[in-house]
C-alpha cells in the first residue's frame, strides 16, 4: 500500500469521497479548506482514482529517510 494526497476540486468533495473509497482508497484525512483527501491504496488502483469525477490529480507520496536508519 502506497501514501497517495488526492486534490479535489471545490464543492465536490462529499461524493468524491465515497466514489474515492469504492476505488480503493483507504481514508486517512481530509482536509477539506484544501480540497485535499490523504490516505493508502494499492499501487494499481492509482489510474482507478484518477479517473474518480471531480480529482484533480493523485500524488504519490514519497518517504524520505536519512542517516541513521
Amino acid at each position: 500500500m502506497d501514501q497517495v494526497m488526492v486534490s479535489v476540486a471545490e464543492g465536490s468533495l462529499p461524493q468524491v469521497l465515497t466514489d474515492l473509497r469504492e476505488a480503493g482508497l483507504v481514508v486517512d484525512t481530509v482536509l477539506e479548506a484544501l480540497g485535499v483527501v490523504t490516505g493508502t491504496a494499492d499501487i494499481r488502483a492509482i489510474p482507478a482514482l484518477r479517473a474518480v469525477p471531480g480529482v484533480i490529480d493523485v500524488e504519490r507520496q514519497w518517504r524520505v529517510q536519512l542517516p541513521p536508519y
